[in-house]
């Protein structure tokens, strides 16, 4: 999983964009099928606060889902949907398009 800020060498820092961290979080549900809101934003790296933001986001667009947890703690748990399945292999599948796309602009450049 990314950090919220991604190093890419020692003098340059890359932000993460929304969608970026719409990916992370549909990642820790891909991981570990279901999880609590806390182990959400802690995987993630994005603060409690924002982490309930998004997720209320993603929940009104149909990519994950709330459940109650009946049998123990955390009271409530997120999975993500067929929707939020398909925007996370897209996102990857597109990812990769970009990562390629820039080595070899770098390598046309030297």
């Amino acid at each position: 999983m990314k950090n919220s800020v991604s190093k890419v060498d020692s003098m340059t820092i890359i932000n993460r964009t929304r969608y970026d961290i719409y990916a992370d979080i549909l990642e820790v549900l891909d991981f570990y099928t279901e999880a609590g809101i806390s182990q959400i934003a802690r995987r993630a790296n994005i603060p409690l606060d924002r982490a309930k933001g998004l997720i209320h986001f993603m929940q009104a667009r149909g990519l994950i889902v709330k459940y109650e947890n009946k049998e123990k703690r955390p009271k409530f748990i997120y999975r993500s949907t067929n929707r939020g399945s398909e925007y996370f292999a897209l996102y990857k599948q597109l990812y990769r398009l970009v990562v390629e796309l820039s080595e070899e602009e770098s390598a046309i450049q030297f």
